[in-house]
């Protein structure tokens, strides 16, 4: 019998053709929304996952001050948009610590005679690119003389070198300019790809009183510790904050001003914020869904005026008003899964289009196909069950004498 009520389902889109493609479009729209959107957070999340993962397990962050403690979203009350010289500089000689690395992130200009590029500006010392987890492609990183002499060199990311000096061309041993000041390239970095819509090679690296100088800014925007394994993570973190205290102030101040968090708890505080944005998504995708079950409805709607006669004549010879129903039901159902077909295809094909740009690995959670689909089987039945009582509701005499 549902096979019967499926294949009349499949008649009746083909008969009304138009009207069936307009709503099965709103569908198909509907769940590529959901596929795509939510696709794209969590390519986001894995894509960020990886890369803070590259820290490794023994890795924190000074930073200014980010209460993790209140949420994704929570107000930054006493911030301040960077931290002294000194602040790293008595992290640098504790026992706990291996590697401490500092780092002015400030955006500028970077020019090849006609060519230019807008990036960020890393200052940074001889341990960030270990500390970072950052691999060479040619040429070097910079050196400990590089940063005592303070050397006019720069490490260049791969989407600024292109953007200077065009593709597959080697920028080592060429020369740009910053304000004026000329730099030699002494290092490519191999490629780390993007974060969302932000390009993580977009970005060239030089050492960090270079920087303070030729833009005019004292202290750092944040600190990367790497600390002995031996250690700990809770002794490392606690003799950090007890030598910032020299530096910042009593514990009260620093509370207020600077925070000392670990890779998890920015994993952490990310999960949250894309929790929090999935559903937001979710919530806007459900709004497409629900026109186009307004458009099922509304088609449905129509087709039980059209087809009054056909529901006489089937009252006539002794089908029930359950059996009209289902068979109305049925064929906004069948809208539904037709357009979750093409919604799930759409949506595959957007992340892959997505994933080409942003050079991410494709991929789409079974799960999430399963939801898109589902969301349309939710729609189908919502939608469809009103016109579907409606059909099962007619007199069979008043359909009777009723025209095409």
């Amino acid at each position: 019998m549902l096979k019967y009520f499926i294949s009349q389902g499949m008649v009746q889109i083909r008969r009304y053709l138009v009207q069936s493609s307009l709503a099965i479009l709103g569908v198909a729209i509907g769940v590529a929304n959901v596929i795509m959107l939510i696709s794209i957070t969590d390519l986001g999340r894995r894509q960020t996952m990886g890369l803070i993962n590259e820290f490794g397990a023994n890795v924190f962050m000074v930073s200014p001050y980010i209460d993790f403690k209140a949420g994704p979203f929570a107000n930054m009350k006493g911030a301040s948009v960077q931290l002294p010289d000194e602040s790293w500089r008595v992290i640098e000689p504790l026992p706990e610590v291996e590697h401490v690395a500092p780092a002015l992130m400030l955006p500028g200009y970077i020019l090849n005679g006609e060519a230019q590029t807008y990036t960020t500006l890393f200052g940074i010392n001889d341990h960030f690119f270990a500390a970072r987890g950052h691999e060479i492609d040619t040429g070097r990183f910079l050196s400990p003389e590089d940063i005592a002499g303070q050397a006019r060199v720069l490490v260049l990311g791969p989407s600024v070198a292109t953007a200077l000096f065009g593709e597959d061309t080697d920028p080592v041993g060429r020369e740009v300019t910053i304000r004026d000041e000329t730099f030699s390239v002494i290092g490519l970095l191999k490629t780390r790809g993007r974060v969302g819509m932000e390009d993580m090679d977009n970005a060239a690296y030089m050492p960090l009183e270079v920087e303070q100088q030729l833009l005019g800014f004292v202290g750092v925007t944040g600190i990367f510790v790497r600390y002995r394994q031996q250690a700990g993570e809770a002794a490392a973190m606690e003799a950090v904050r007890t030598a910032l205290q020299s530096t910042l102030g009593p514990d009260e101040i620093l509370e207020e001003s600077y925070s000392v968090f670990t890779v998890k708890d920015a994993v952490q505080l990310m999960d949250e914020a894309l929790e929090i944005f999935k559903v937001v998504l979710l919530g806007v995708s459900s709004i497409a869904l629900l026109v186009a079950g307004i458009g099922i409805m509304n088609v449905m709607l129509i087709r039980v005026i059209q087809r009054r006669p056909e529901i006489g004549i089937r009252r006539a010879v002794g089908a029930s008003q359950a059996q009209v129903a289902i068979q109305f039901l049925t064929e906004a159902c069948v809208k539904a899964l037709i357009g979750a077909a093409l919604g799930i295809l759409i949506g595959v094909i957007g992340v892959h289009i997505y994933c080409n740009y942003t050079e991410w690995e494709p991929w789409v959670s079974p799960r999430t196909v399963a939801l898109g689909a589902l969301f349309s089987i939710a729609v189908g039945v919502l939608f469809g069950s009103w016109p579907a009582a409606r059909a099962a509701k007619q007199d069979p005499v008043a359909c009777l004498r009723s025209e095409l």
